[in-house]
């Protein structure tokens, strides 16, 4: 097995899977991320396993002894940079462009470098989407305005949540409220501006888009189990942002 034995195999791959389930990947990339990291470190067979809430792979030498291991996964966000990495790394390691150790320490960096991007270009890129989003209602400059400033407060809200550790659905609840509101009070103030535009700008971030188009993957894939996990999933998000912008509106009426 090229004198890499079972353990050091089984470390390396359940690492990757871990990493990518975190950050957002489909189930069937894992797994066969997972299949062609071993098989490039030497192992004669790979049997992989991924749902979203752990990954699970059983690794065989040719001698037929055989090493099963699994990894619970407890949180998960969307990081795409994670996981074109990981990616990048299994090809160089398939291509033998780099070896075990090499690729053991840059997998490791990969899943302890800090994640995302800091507060202030995070707040301005979720309002800029806002904003565009707005832009695609045919809103005006107020109206865009506005939907970039709804915007922006659901993601700084989503960034005071996730530091408290806040209850799962907690942001997207929080959020919807906040831009409901936002829209609300600009078109009291001045009526002439659309508050379903602004509203509807200011939830933009929260669309679980991700989730819903890897269920969709997972289900076309045979991944039944994960896709239906994934697609429970995105609708108690759209149901945790829906019940925030409903309470408010009920409420203005």
């Amino acid at each position: 097995m090229n004198g890499i034995s079972l353990e050091k195999i089984v470390a390396l791959v359940i690492l990757a899977g871990e990493v990518m389930l975190k950050n957002g990947a489909e189930t069937s990339r894992v797994e066969q991320t997972m299949v062609h990291m071993a098989r490039a470190c030497g192992a004669a067979k790979v049997e992989s396993f991924a749902i979203p809430t752990g990954v699970f792979v059983t690794v065989t030498d040719g001698a037929g002894n055989s090493l099963t291991t699994m990894r619970r996964v407890y949180n998960r966000t969307i990081n795409l940079d994670r996981i074109a990495k990981v990616n990048e790394l299994s090809r160089r390691l398939a291509d033998h462009r780099l070896d075990y150790e090499a690729a053991q320490s840059l997998l490791q960096h990969i899943a302890k470098e800090r994640s995302g991007f800091s507060l202030g270009p995070s707040v301005i890129a979720s309002g800029v989407v806002g904003a565009g989003f707005a832009v695609l209602q045919d809103a005006g400059p107020g109206e865009a305005g506005f939907a970039f400033l709804a915007a922006a407060l659901v993601r700084y809200i989503a960034h005071i949540v996730s530091r408290l550790h806040g209850v799962r659905f907690t942001f997207e609840f929080l959020g919807a409220m906040a831009a409901a509101l936002t829209g609300v009070m600009v078109n009291w103030l001045w009526p002439q501006i659309s508050r379903d535009i602004v509203i509807v700008g200011g939830i933009i971030p929260l669309v679980p888009g991700v989730a819903i188009t890897n269920a969709i993957s997972d289900v076309i894939a045979g991944d039944l189990l994960s896709g239906l996990s994934r697609g429970l999933e995105a609708a108690l998000t759209s149901v945790a942002v829906a019940m925030g912008v409903v309470i408010v509106l009920a409420i203005s009426v």
